[in-house]
Order: structure tokens, then sequence, then C-alpha cells
């Protein structure tokens, strides 16, 4: 049984009220988060920033030159100086550092690391899909329902996106596909535009027109908004439990990178969450 955070919830839209919009913080709306759920679920909190660690953790090793994203929950310091900190990341990630630097582990790693992919390089795909299969392969395998059906939708989100682009580009997406499920089969071998799945995937049809989309920004916007109904879909029943939470720190995500990219899209997005809550409250105090 899921705990309710009643309060919590209910004191989110004065939470982001209280923030300067030029310098809104995921970071902050994290903290005061952790000092009012219990552990377990806060510990679903950083599961679900992980995809910013990763981003962190692959700008580095593949030497990318990135800005450093902060909202992930490893410190920048560990990345910093990776071959002194790798014991101290997840095990997927170690395990991508040493088989892609063909570095040794020590004899106390090598005891220390209990989860490893023994066919992590079966399939001949570029360094990142590899990683990120390992990643979606953990991802999914999670005990909390919102997080196995979010990053179930983003796999295939951004495996539908790779798909389109490969085709545009006349190149080959197997190689660029995450997993190997009944949907990359189908980005793989279909030929019809929108790979025949109006019936199976309800925003493909969103998806291909907003790729359409030739200003980059507005393209952008179109994506992310597929990605925030996503997130308000999978709470339609939650209101004050972590699912809600989750989900919330989804469309913060969002604002967070908007307001960095162009303000006047990262405003709106920002009242639009704000009258989500309150409505959202409103809603559940009539149940």
């Amino acid at each position: 049984m899921m705990q309710n955070y009643y309060y919590l919830v209910a004191g989110l839209p004065e939470l982001l009220l209280e923030q300067d919009r030029k310098d809104f913080s995921v970071v902050n709306l994290k903290q005061e988060v952790r000092d009012n759920v219990h552990p377990s679920d806060y510990r679903l909190v950083e599961f679900l920033h992980l995809p910013y660690d990763n981003d962190n953790f692959l700008n580095k090793i593949l030497n990318r030159g990135l800005e450093f994203n902060e909202l992930g929950s490893i410190d920048k310091s560990i990345f910093d100086e990776l071959d002194e900190n790798i014991h101290l990341l997840p095990n997927y990630m170690q395990d991508f550092y040493y088989q892609y630097t063909g570095k040794t582990k020590s004899a106390e790693e090598e005891t220390a690391v209990h989860e490893k992919s023994q066919d992590f390089f079966e399939i001949e795909k570029v360094p990142e899909v590899k990683f990120q299969e390992t990643f979606y392969n953990l991802a999914l395998n999670q005990g909390n329902s919102f997080l196995r059906y979010w990053f179930t939708f983003l796999r295939d989100f951004n495996n539908l996106l790779t798909g389109i682009n490969c085709r545009r580009n006349g190149i080959d997406p197997s190689r660029h596909l995450v997993g190997n499920n009944w949907l990359t089969e189908v980005i793989t071998k279909s030929q019809a535009a929108d790979f025949g799945l109006k019936r199976e995937v309800d925003y493909i049809d969103k998806l291909i027109q907003s790729i359409d989309i030739p200003d980059i920004l507005e393209r952008e916007r179109k994506l992310d908004l597929i990605k925030w109904d996503m997130s308000v879909e999978l709470t339609t029943w939650d209101y004050f439990n972590i699912n809600f939470i989750l989900g919330f720190f989804i469309r913060a995500g969002i604002i967070h990178r908007w307001l960095k990219l162009d303000a006047k899209i990262g405003e709106e997005l920002f009242k639009r969450l704000f009258d989500d809550l309150k409505s959202s409250y409103n809603l559940s105090q009539n149940f």
C-alpha cells in the first residue's frame, strides 16, 4: 500500500511560487521532497533522475564536452575523477566503464559487482545504445509501476524518434535502437510512414507531425509536450502518493530545460504545471 503525502502534495503549488522562475531549481524541490517522504520513496525519485546521471557519465567517458547536468543525483566531483571514483557509481555504469575502456577491475570491485550482463556486447550496436540497454533493463524491472511504465514509454518514444530519423537519412536503424522487442522489429522492417503503429501507439501521429516542424524550438516543444501529457496520463488516478510526485518531477524537469532554452515557453509551462497542480488537488478533494 502506497503512502499518501497530503500536506506535501497540497503544498507543491506554493513551493513553486516561492522560487524565482529565472532560477527555477529542481534540485531545491528534490530536497524539499526528500525531507518529507519515506526514504524508500525518495529512492524512486533518485532513480527517476538517473537519466541525467547517465548523460553526465556518458559525457565524461565519451569525451563529449557538454555542460554538466545538475538534475542528476551524483555529484560532479565523482565524474571529474572518474577513474578513482568508478566504484561509487551504479553497477551498470561500472560494467560499461570496464567494457568500454578495457581497464581491469580490482579484486575488491570484482567481488562487489553482483549484477553483470553476460551478453552485454553480443549485439553489435553503438556504445551508447549498449549502455542504454543495460539501464533500461534495470528500469523496466523496478518494483514501482510508474517507473516501469514511464521508462517503457521513454525507451519506445526515443526508439521511434531514432527510427524516423534513420529512415530519413538512409541509415539502418538496427544498431541504434535500444532493446530487442516487437517495436524495434517493426521499426526495422516496416515501410509504412507511421510504421503501421496507429493502433498500438496513440501518440505516433503527434510524434511524426512534431518531427516535421521546421522550427527547432517549436519542434522540441511539441516533443516535450508528448512526454508531459504521458506523465499526466500515467498518474490519472494518483493524487497524493509517490507516483503523483514522480510525474510532477518529470514536468518540473521539462520546465527546467525550457527556462534555459526559451524563457517564454518556460514561463508558459511553469504556469501550466502550477494550474495542473491546483486543479489536481481540487479534484482529489472532491473524491
